[in-house]
């Protein structure tokens, strides 16, 4: 339905006439009526009745103008409510990370979100199950973390799925291409908490195929990566997590496979977050991932691909 054309009708019909009307809305009177007239042939009804003192509706004319008042009554209600965000102090999104995004995504999201007051973005890095309790529990508004457990009322956005790497330094590491899971078992690693999702799954691989792990607790990404590059310990990670250090040629990477050990990253919304923020951050998110899925140097593919 024609917004101007509803205007127009309501104004005649709260004016009672065309000339009333024409004077309040600064339109002519030919305008208004040429408005009407194609309202009407719109919807195969008449809407106005003209008699000497001016216009009266009829029934179909009356369910109208009811209706219309609503539909008016709520834009200037959203209008009113754009106004007061533009207007209101811009609060800071608290978006929690999780490593690997912390690094691949989070310098350029914040500098992209810069220029926008709605956007402004307040960053908290953990680990992925840690930041899906405290969107759930209220205490961030978002989160950028793996396969979350737990949060079915939540909103979550899947934005990409990668393979986890055996990262190590290249003497201990070796070779190049895919590594069967079996030959990963026989090295040192150092692995997150036990509780955490990633720990689970490479247990959970090696409980598939009955081998031991000779492995080390250390969840702390600065100390994985002093492990890894300077006392010989090895790592099961997302390929993003330490790509500087692998392009520098400190560290190594090779696909586990047998099995293949897969994640999926998601933007993990609380409930009640205003969808305008919620939306504005996806945004911003998509592009970025995008990028990074089309330049192959992370791995990353899209989810269900």
């Amino acid at each position: 339905m024609d917004l101007r054309q509803l205007r127009y009708f309501l104004a005649i019909a709260e004016a009672g006439s065309f000339t009333a009307a024409a004077r309040r809305l600064h339109v002519s009177q030919p305008a208004l009526g040429y408005q009407v007239k194609q309202l009407e042939e719109r919807h195969g009804l008449a809407l106005l009745e003209r008699h000497s003192r001016g216009v009266a509706l009829t029934p179909a004319g009356a369910i109208l103008a009811d209706h219309a008042r609503r539909i008016f009554a709520e834009v200037e209600a959203a209008e009113g409510a754009l106004a007061a965000l533009r207007a209101a102090p811009a609060a800071a999104l608290t978006l929690g990370v999780a490593p690997t995004p912390g690094r691949a995504l989070a310098p350029d999201l914040v500098a992209a979100s810069a220029s926008g007051a709605e956007a402004r973005l307040a960053l908290r890095e953990g680990l992925s199950d840690e930041l899906a309790r405290a969107v759930s529990a209220g205490e961030l508004d978002a989160a950028l973390c793996y396969d979350p457990l737990g949060t079915e009322r939540l909103e979550a956005i899947p934005l990409y799925t990668e393979d986890l790497y055996l990262v190590g330094s290249p003497g201990v590491v070796g070779g190049s291409g895919d590594i069967n899971f079996a030959e990963v078992s026989r090295l040192p690693l150092v692995v997150d908490g036990r509780f955490q999702a990633g720990r689970r799954l490479i247990e959970a691989a090696a409980r598939e195929k009955g081998l031991r792990l000779d492995m080390i607790e250390a969840e702390a990404v600065t100390v994985k990566r002093e492990l890894l590059v300077r006392h010989g310990r090895c790592s099961i990670v997302p390929l993003g997590l330490f790509f500087e250090e692998i392009r520098a040629g400190q560290l190594v990477a090779r696909r586990v496979v047998s099995p293949t050990i897969g994640r999926t990253l998601v933007l993990l919304l609380r409930r009640g977050l205003d969808p305008l923020r919620a939306r504005a951050l996806e945004q911003a998110l998509r592009p970025l991932v995008a990028e990074r899925i089309a330049s192959g140097e992370l791995a990353w593919r899209t989810p269900g691909a």
